[in-house]
């Protein structure tokens, strides 16, 4: 029989961010199944439904979105769904995804061979970014500052990919973003904290390559761009990466990661997101035990 008060927490590893959500959790009264990578996952035919939902926090993307899929299809409803890890594990899929939508990003343009890179270099005034389609942490995203710096990455590239099969890849223009950029996390429906990840080192600015973190306020137009987010991925636990375009005076939206993470970050700005999250986590479970006894929520 399912008890709606007992959740799965699909993880590779317990990390520091996945202990503090499994201790608030617990305080909350939510009873909590570790699912790990490597552990089977309880969808085969004899498996009756035993949980009210699935919290999903693998590292890999791609465990991710096919745990998430099998659990989906077993009636488990997921956190984030897969709908919303589908898009934000493909950076092409989600340049696409958010252009349909209005949602302010680089311009961009999706290459299918290595000569379509040069077109995309010239189109974006001889300076461009090249993304893979899947990656985290920015392995794999490479700055090309010229014909001669893209020519080098392409045959470096073909020394380890001869067949191509690694693209397509998505080509963005580059923003003029100062030495930082910002990332917001959004629990649920709204934004609950944001701050500037500052690097005067590295053009990256992942906080794993040594960016500092400097708090800020939500501003309207951040506010505004998150909502629009949410009506797009639909509500979830997000974590979005936003350039202040120098150029274009505007924020744009670089990408949205579907697990963020905050072990190093709230340690700086304050806010608890590990509580912030298990508290969503128990207003979904309510929800679904109103309906569960025929009770609109």
């Amino acid at each position: 029989m399912e008890n709606n008060s007992d959740i799965l927490l699909c993880i590779t590893k317990m990390r520091e961010e996945e202990q503090r959500i499994v201790d608030h959790l617990g305080q909350l009264g939510i009873r909590v199944k570790v699912n790990l990578d490597s552990m089977e996952l309880p969808v085969g035919a004899s498996d009756a439904p035993s949980f009210g939902l699935a919290l999903i926090r693998c590292l890999s993307q791609k465990n991710a979105l096919s745990r998430t899929q099998l659990l989906e299809l077993a009636g488990i409803e997921t956190l984030n769904s897969g709908r919303a890890i589908a898009i934000c594990t493909n950076k092409i899929h989600q340049a696409i995804v958010f252009n349909k939508h209005g949602i302010p990003q680089p311009r961009y343009q999706v290459a299918f061979t290595p000569a379509k890179l040069f077109d995309a270099l010239s189109d974006f005034g001889d300076i461009c970014v090249i993304k893979p389609a899947t990656s985290s942490w920015g392995r794999g995203i490479a700055r090309m500052t010229g014909k001669e710096c893209l020519e080098g990455w392409i045959a470096a590239r073909e020394s380890v990919d001869p067949s191509h099969q690694s693209f397509p890849v998505l080509v963005q223009e580059y923003v003029e973003k100062g030495d930082y950029d910002i990332r917001v996390v959004i629990v649920g429906r709204k934004p609950i904290v944001a701050f500037r990840r500052v690097s005067a080192e590295n053009w990256k600015t992942n906080t794993h390559l040594g960016a500092e973190i400097e708090p800020i306020d939500i501003n309207d137009e951040i506010a505004a761009i998150c909502a629009d987010l949410v009506g797009v991925l639909g509500e979830g636990i997000y974590g979005v990466d936003l350039f202040f375009d120098y150029k274009q005076l505007r924020y744009v939206v670089c990408e949205v990661n579907q697990n963020p993470e905050f072990a190093k970050s709230w340690k700086v700005h304050g806010v608890d997101v590990a509580y912030h999250i298990a508290e969503y986590v128990k207003e979904k479970i309510g929800q679904k035990s109103k309906v569960n006894v025929g009770v609109n929520p």
